[in-house]
């Protein structure tokens, strides 16, 4: 293959690995307060069980949530239904409110960790590790690390090979 085919799917790969949609825009609305009796729940997994939750489809979960997803976004949420169905199969008590963080804290990059693993390759990652261990960061940065890990090894073979 030509090298700018290894380019353009490298190009490809990060593209579809990171969700930087809402990088570089953000919009601030200042409104008055509005009364305690009209505002809604602004979690609406909360009105459901956890075997509800299992039995939603991405699209039910948008016409849920009032938001649209992008693909990476499906997989996630199929990702923590599986998360959520071996939760229920242990005995353990799932809270929606804790499903709802977590599908939240899913799409969220940590840069810090992806830098140290893209930069500084293995050295990068023991690094997040010791700061995890000294509890300077959260496990976030490490899983970071590791995923800016794999697209600096992606990049040493295509120098290599090439």
């Amino acid at each position: 293959m030509k090298p700018t085919m290894y380019v353009l799917m490298l190009g490809t790969l990060a593209l579809f690995t990171c969700n930087i949609a809402n990088a570089f825009t953000s919009l601030v609305v200042i409104s008055k307060p509005v009364s305690t009796t009209t505002i809604k729940n602004p979690n609406p997994l909360s009105l459901i069980s956890a075997k509800q939750f299992l039995t939603l489809t991405p699209q039910k979960f948008q016409e849920l949530t009032g938001k649209k997803m992008n693909i990476i976004q499906r997989l996630e949420f199929k990702m923590l239904q599986h998360k959520v169905r071996k939760m229920v199969r242990r005995g353990e008590v799932v809270t929606m409110a804790d499903v709802q963080k977590k599908f939240d804290d899913i799409g969220s990059m940590n840069v810090l960790g992806f830098l140290l693993g893209l930069v500084l390759g293995p050295v990068g990652v023991v690094i997040a590790l010791i700061l995890k261990e000294t509890g300077d960061v959260g496990s976030d940065v490490v899983k970071w690390s590791l995923y800016g890990l794999l697209v600096w090894l992606a990049i040493v073979l295509v120098v290599i090979l090439l």
